[in-house]
């Protein structure tokens, strides 16, 4: 069955079917103040029974497992990769339940890690062992999309959606919506941008339809929101692209907390919508708070630093006289970005950030600081094989003789040459 057979009619037919079987309410709204609070108790009660009865026991492995829930909501990634180095092996030998909830922890937790081919392997294990289901389908199908391979992709959200109309209660109402936003996100590689933009907008309509009989929204409105406002964006459609972004930040704030890394996304894109309006302020000041919740997330990329940094340098240079003294508000920022970079293996990615750091510090008129970071950087780069990094080489050099005095040229107009 191809991906544009599943028509919005054939969708909403599946959404009326569902809601006759699924009268029942959720657990309740997402709320973070509430969740704060019970990851607390947990976390508690948790290291109190590892203590006293074993990490293996049974009443270990219950709360465990409803803190693992909370954690993956909050995004606790380094907490659970700890707690998962006991709680593994002591599921492992049980073959049991809780065998099954470790190796579906371990697999989502590697996906939130963006550690997509690792996740694969243990979701298709998963599929071995256990048969498929809705929701497997549906997490093969966007771990493929990750993945950048929309074919497998497509063929799984098709079984999904199969599966969906075969075991009809509440957890299919997610899958459905899911599919909707991976059949998006398919059509989005393959740059069909109206069906693309279709499937998001099903998408974000089921959920909202959902969110209004159930009495609340939820962060999956805030996920298809976001879909759809990045389709927007590509099509030029700015006003609704900054509208959906500003609705999913509102959710995403309430249903994960102002640290989410949800929010690092979210910001960015209301980044990029500003740099398109030419609204180079707000663009500024909505990169440097994506950037922040970048240094900070445990799924640290290094990539998605690079992006982010580019986007707010771009909001800078080349839109009027240069201003300084702004650049210092950002040197915190960057610091705690660089203690991480540093903790990684250094090579030629690396050496690229060292670069971008030491403009960001010559920028703000603090020679001392970007010096040592453009030795590094001149270092690793040209010791990178798998790319032409000479004009980055050249780059670091002419700004190491800039902040040595060494050079003649006009300072403003020099710096936005190098720069």
């Amino acid at each position: 069955m191809a991906a544009a057979t599943w028509t919005w009619m054939a969708w909403m037919a599946a959404w009326l079917l569902l809601a006759c079987v699924a009268s029942k309410i959720d657990e309740g709204p997402e709320l973070v103040s509430k969740q704060l609070v019970e990851e607390a108790a947990l976390e508690a009660t948790f290291f109190d029974f590892k203590e006293k009865y074993g990490v293996a026991d049974m009443r270990t492995l219950e709360v465990f497992f409803k803190l693992f829930d909370l954690w993956i909501m909050l995004y606790r990634l380094n907490k659970i990769d700890e707690a998962l180095t006991e709680v593994l092996p002591a599921c492992r030998w049980r073959q049991d339940d809780f065998t099954i909830k470790a190796k579906q922890a371990l697999a989502f937790t590697r996906w939130k890690q963006g550690r997509h081919r690792e996740a694969l392997a243990h979701f298709h294990d998963m599929e071995g062992s256990l048969g498929k289901t809705s929701a497997l389908c549906e997490n093969i199908g966007h771990t493929y999309n990750a993945l950048g391979m929309p074919k497998e992709a497509e063929h799984y959200f098709n079984q999904s959606l199969a599966l969906v109309t075969v075991k009809l209660n509440n957890e299919s109402l997610d899958n459905l919506g899911g599919s909707m936003l991976g059949f998006a996100g398919i059509y989005e590689k393959r740059e069909q941008w109206p069906e693309a933009r279709r499937a998001a907008l099903d998408a974000y309509n089921f959920y909202t339809a959902r969110d209004l009989d159930r009495g609340w929204a939820s962060s999956l409105t805030a996920k298809a929101a976001m879909a759809l406002s990045k389709i927007d964006l590509k099509l030029g459609n700015l006003q609704e692209a900054l509208k959906k972004t500003e609705e999913a930040v509102s959710l995403f704030k309430s249903t994960s907390g102002s640290d989410s890394p949800l929010l690092s996304g979210a910001y960015k894109r209301l980044g990029e919508i500003y740099t398109r309006k030419e609204m180079w302020v707000e663009a500024r000041d909505f990169f440097h708070k994506a950037y922040k919740l970048e240094a900070i997330k445990d799924a640290f990329d290094l990539v998605e630093i690079v992006v982010i940094h580019q986007g707010l340098m771009d909001a800078h240079l080349g839109r009027g006289p240069l201003q300084r003294t702004v650049f210092k508000t950002y040197f915190r920022t960057v610091t705690e970005v660089l203690k991480r970079v540093k903790s990684l293996k250094q090579d030629g990615n690396t050496g690229a950030y060292y670069k971008l750091a030491a403009e960001m510090f010559v920028l703000g008129d603090d020679c001392k600081a970007g010096l040592p970071l453009l030795s590094m950087a001149v270092s690793l780069l040209m010791a990178e094989s798998s790319i032409d990094t000479k004009p980055m080489v050249k780059s670091s050099r002419d700004l190491i003789s800039y902040c040595k005095g060494e050079t003649k040229h006009l300072e403003e107009q020099f710096l936005k040459n190098e720069l």
